[in-house]
């Protein structure tokens, strides 16, 4: 597998995952975060008022890490240490608005190289999304993108593949929507499939 750079563990680790034979044992992996949410913000969390029904199914069905903390209190930081598994100080993104640096290795990445179909869909906010950027997230390993570079409003204006379109609706369910025709597609396809889905 080509590398940028040495792997850290965590993406070492999906690459095993990933490069399995029979793709039927490669999971299909779905990454959401939204801003300024913190852990205590959901009912499965014990939330007095809060009413999360669909994260608490999640919680229950899905798989949870539980210590998977931030890297940082602000956006871009945290998200670049996601996609890179790295901490802010070992790639660079420092505070918000800062670009993902090209050389960095993505999940993205790691998963697109090993039969993975990938996609962005909602808040980027690490460098531009517009296509000939090495901050975009096609640059980063993603295939398809649905993205805004910062925070977006109802009747978003997302780049898709690095064309920007109108879309109408109340901006969370614009992107769900968005995320959830490509996940269909990828099982049509027979492909397992990382969807990383931001809301602002």
């Amino acid at each position: 597998m080509p590398m940028k750079k040495r792997l850290p563990v965590l993406l070492l680790l999906l690459s095993c995952l990933a490069s399995q034979a029979d793709t039927a044992a490669r999971p299909n992996i779905v990454l959401v975060m939204a801003d300024d949410q913190g852990w205590g913000d959901m009912a499965y969390n014990g939330h007095p008022h809060l009413v999360t029904p669909q994260f608490d199914k999640a919680a229950r069905e899905g798989l949870r890490f539980d210590r998977f903390y931030a890297a940082a209190p602000v956006c871009s930081p945290t998200r670049a240490s996601v996609m890179t598994g790295r901490t802010p100080n070992r790639m660079g993104v420092f505070k918000w608005g800062y670009p993902i640096r090209p050389q960095e290795t993505t999940i993205a990445e790691v998963l697109r190289e090993n039969g993975y179909r990938t996609g962005h869909f909602g808040k980027w906010h690490l460098g531009s999304v517009r296509n000939a950027s090495p901050a975009s997230p096609g640059a980063n390993g993603f295939e398809v993108w649905a993205s805004a570079p910062n925070f977006y409003e109802n009747d978003p204006i997302f780049s898709f593949g690095g064309k920007a379109q109108q879309t109408r609706g109340e901006s969370s369910m614009v992107t769900v929507q968005l995320a959830l025709s490509f996940m269909k597609k990828a099982v049509a396809d027979d492909r397992p499939f990382f969807s990383v889905i931001w809301f602002g």
